[in-house]
């Protein structure tokens, strides 16, 4: 699914924003907001996907590589937090970026790839 305005970092991002690869954050949720989605899921090998009403929708976008989730979640996650996961495989945490919007983040490291899950909690 593509939204209109929402394009890869490449063509619309502000480099002091939040990317990975063609891949901005900041865009990722802010097209979670507008959409109504509950959760954002990036896993590697897989289009980002929402989950809108419980159901999946994948984004019309290239797979993510496991290098672009672990720089989406690197640029916002603190230095504890990655300790955190690095020690026990997973970490949850509340985490509100720049637009003030809240997002329950969960991130799990299984096999070396890191799978993360953002829940939208709302302004």
């Amino acid at each position: 699914m593509r939204h209109p305005g929402f394009l890869p970092a490449q063509q619309h991002c502000s480099p002091r924003l939040i990317m990975a690869g063609m891949y901005c954050l900041n865009d990722l949720l802010q097209l979670v907001e507008v959409e109504g989605a509950e959760e954002l899921r990036l896993e590697p090998g897989k289009a980002p996907l929402m989950l809108v009403r419980g159901q999946p929708r994948a984004l019309d976008l290239p797979a993510l590589t496991g290098d672009n989730v672990a720089e989406l979640f690197h640029s916002f996650a603190g230095k504890e937090p990655l300790e955190e996961l690095r020690r026990c495989g997973s970490i949850h945490f509340n985490h509100a970026f720049q637009s003030s919007a809240r997002f329950a983040v969960t991130a799990s490291l299984e096999r070396e790839s890191l799978s993360v899950k953002m829940r939208y909690l709302g302004r």
